[in-house]
């Protein structure tokens, strides 16, 4: 068995470093010198944006205590803006809107939140400026996960706490990214990453490698009800014998659009990955996903009897379970051990990001939750490896993650599990991906 920790468990992390939805506040030497800046006037004022462009935002700076680091998240408004939020910790109750809210430094357009985090943080964020009129926000596509993350927050609210959570929403129809952030996630997001955060292999393999093909196949399944279009990305190499090792990679059309095929490219030129086909499989939408990643049999039926015979037929895929890896996120990662689990005649390996291990919802079951940990529990047998990962600020989830790590391990399972500083987000996931896939690889054959 290999066991792998990247970050301290719950015990020996500090009050403040609690995985739960609530960051420090905390004041930094930036933030005098706005206020300094403010007192000298208006050109003082310009000098202090000048030298923030040039450094980027959020401004880190050294923290009391060893490990630590401030972060402060800046804005620039006046007095057309009520509120500045920041959405970095994206939970829903009545405490969310107050402990997000930016302070403006008296006599300037200076907004400022800062946080005392762990070095090894990572979090995606936005910034919401709410205009003093009420303006309602630009139009746009309606944010269905926001919709329903708001309609549920609110039904299970206490009706004291409704008015205060329902800002909160209000807030974040304002969001966008911070134009001044040194890193961005996507036209949405930007992100924070201190310096110990672990390192993204994406940004540091070197470039100029070998281009791999991607090709789209329309799948249609008739229990399922619908048709997608999953791609598949082949690398610039000769297939080992016995055919290509292969990654199926769900919520597909996140990875997709990143766009990951260059960056595959890279890490196999590099050695860090060994050559592989990898069939990135959409989700759809959200109602989609929600009913086929939670265990679905009929899912699980088309990954093994559609997409992995595709990739043997037209692409030359392996059929040995031993070189088939599910991987996912969230709901995503739930999936992947589950399919690894339910058909290891197909798939031995399953990667999990952030796995829903709550699943299923108590009170949906008369009782039965954290399903996985049970079925895994009762199996004759185990994957033949697996990669788990869960971040420290995902309260609903490093419990039945830690759970399900001991059940795993009590087994004697071929595990590697890690634990990072950082939420219930896709940034985590994007740099941690990598590391997973060489864990669950390193036996793969190499590049040729």
């Amino acid at each position: 068995m290999s066991e792998t920790v990247n970050a301290p468990t719950l015990m020996t992390v500090p009050p403040k470093f609690k995985p739960a939805a609530v960051f420090p506040r905390d004041t930094a030497p930036v933030i005098r010198a706005a206020e300094q800046a403010a007192a000298r006037g208006p050109a003082a004022v310009e000098e202090f944006w000048r030298a923030v462009r040039r450094t980027g935002t959020p401004v880190v700076e050294a923290a009391g205590s060893p490990g630590e680091r401030t972060a402060t998240f800046l804005w620039r408004g006046g007095d057309e803006l009520a509120d500045v939020i920041l959405v970095a910790d994206r939970s829903a109750d009545a405490r969310s809107f107050e402990r997000n809210r930016m302070t403006r430094v008296p006599g300037s357009d200076i907004w400022h939140l800062t946080y005392r985090m762990r070095a090894d943080w990572r979090c995606s964020y936005a910034v919401a400026p709410v205009p003093a009129d009420g303006a309602p926000p630009p139009a746009g596509p309606a944010n269905e996960m926001a919709r329903v993350r708001r309609a549920r927050a609110l039904s299970a609210a206490d009706p004291a706490d409704a008015p205060a959570i329902a800002r909160w929403f209000d807030a974040l129809a304002h969001s966008r990214p911070d134009p001044l952030a040194r890193e961005r996630l996507d036209g949405a997001w930007s992100v924070a990453s201190l310096p110990d955060a672990p390192a993204e292999r994406w940004r540091t393999a070197p470039g100029g490698a070998p281009q791999g093909r991607v090709d789209g196949h329309g799948l249609a399944d008739a229990a399922l009800g619908n048709t997608r279009t999953v791609r598949v990305y082949t690398p610039a190499a000769q297939p080992p014998q016995g055919g290509w090792p292969v990654a199926v990679l769900l919520d597909g059309e996140e990875w997709w659009s990143l766009p990951l095929a260059p960056l595959l490219d890279r890490l196999i030129a590099a050695g860090t990955l060994p050559p592989m086909l990898v069939a990135m499989v959409p989700a759809l939408d959200f109602a989609t996903r929600t009913r086929e990643l939670a265990c679905h049999d009929p899912f699980v039926d088309f990954l093994t009897g559609s997409v992995l015979p595709l990739l043997r037929a037209e692409h030359g895929g392996c059929a040995d379970p031993r070189r088939t890896l599910v991987a996912g996120q969230s709901l995503g990662g739930l999936t992947a051990l589950y399919t690894a689990h339910r058909a290891p005649e197909h798939v031995g390996r399953a990667l999990s990001q952030s796995g829903s291990y709550w699943w299923p919802n108590v009170r949906g079951t008369g009782g039965d939750t954290e399903r996985m940990a049970r079925l895994l529990a009762e199996a004759p047998s185990l994957p033949d490896r697996i990669h788990l990962s869960v971040g420290l600020h995902e309260p609903v989830l490093l419990e039945p993650n830690r759970r399900l790590r001991d059940v795993l391990r009590d087994r004697g399972a071929d595990l590697h599990y890690t634990e990072f500083n950082g939420g219930h987000d896709r940034a985590c996931w994007h740099a941690g991906l990598p590391d997973a896939l060489a864990a669950l690889t390193d036996d793969w054959p190499a590049r040729r």
